[in-house]
């Protein structure tokens, strides 16, 4: 049973051994200080800040079920973390617009129009091929502004899982979001895309490497994909709505 008593040295080796309780007391702990932290690092922006708080939290667990993160200074590794992540966001907000402030375009640029209309197709797309729970995930953060915690309630789980599925449930619109923007006939072209957009996640497979590199070396069609790609992807996340 835990108490309050308990030090968070002695929490962060008990995730290490695979206590999940043990981190949900952190989590419990110390979630107030993280938004607090990121609340002063995102401008007053409830959604950036609770986004950051995820993942600060996110990476804790992450850190400690590898056997690293803090030794007991938790609120300090919070604090580092979730001013990274913010740092993150305000970057992106930097050199991305964000759809809903595009000018309106004269009826002549048709051009434009399409592109829009064909983005907000991949974006549908990619969230109606995420499973049911993540689809949940996302519309609770995203359209409802709900945290983790709220998330956790509504799903049955605990607060750091529900951060860890909203982590992925955004990733996997991200890259969904990407596959539908090239559908190559050729089975070899798609595993190709397949694998161009997980390198651009940052889910590469090193053994998949040499065999990407080949094929896009002599498939002119692909090398105008992958850069149709890296495009897109410099885009995100806010061309999918999720930040």
């Amino acid at each position: 049973m835990y108490v309050e008593s308990v030090e968070d040295a002695e929490l962060c080796e008990q995730v290490r051994a695979g206590d999940s309780r043990a981190f949900r007391l952190l989590w419990e702990r110390h979630v107030a200080m993280a938004r607090q932290c990121a609340i002063g690092c995102t401008r007053g922006s409830a959604a950036d800040a609770e986004d950051a708080v995820s993942d600060a939290m996110l990476g804790l667990l992450q850190a400690l079920r590898g056997g690293r993160g803090p030794v007991g200074n938790v609120p300090g590794y919070l604090r580092v973390s979730v001013r990274r992540a913010a740092a993150r966001t305000a970057a992106r907000r930097h050199r991305e617009l964000p759809v809903a402030e595009l000018p309106d375009l004269p009826a002549s640029e048709n051009g434009c129009r399409v592109t829009a209309y064909f983005d907000a197709a991949c974006a549908r797309e990619a969230f109606l091929g995420l499973s049911e729970q993540r689809r949940i995930a996302v519309r609770l953060f995203a359209l409802e502004g709900k945290g983790a915690g709220q998330i956790g309630e509504r799903l049955g789980i605990a607060p750091p899982a529900a951060s860890s599925l909203v982590y992925r449930a955004k990733e996997a619109l991200r890259a969904g979001y990407l596959r539908h923007h090239v559908s190559p006939a050729d089975a070899e072209c798609a595993d190709v895309m397949d694998r161009v957009v997980a390198s651009l996640r940052g889910r590469s497979v090193r053994r998949h490497t040499a065999a990407v590199s080949s094929h896009l070396h002599r498939c002119a069609a692909c090398r105008e994909r992958g850069r149709q790609l890296r495009d897109v992807n410099a885009g995100l996340p806010q061309r999918v709505g999720v930040k």
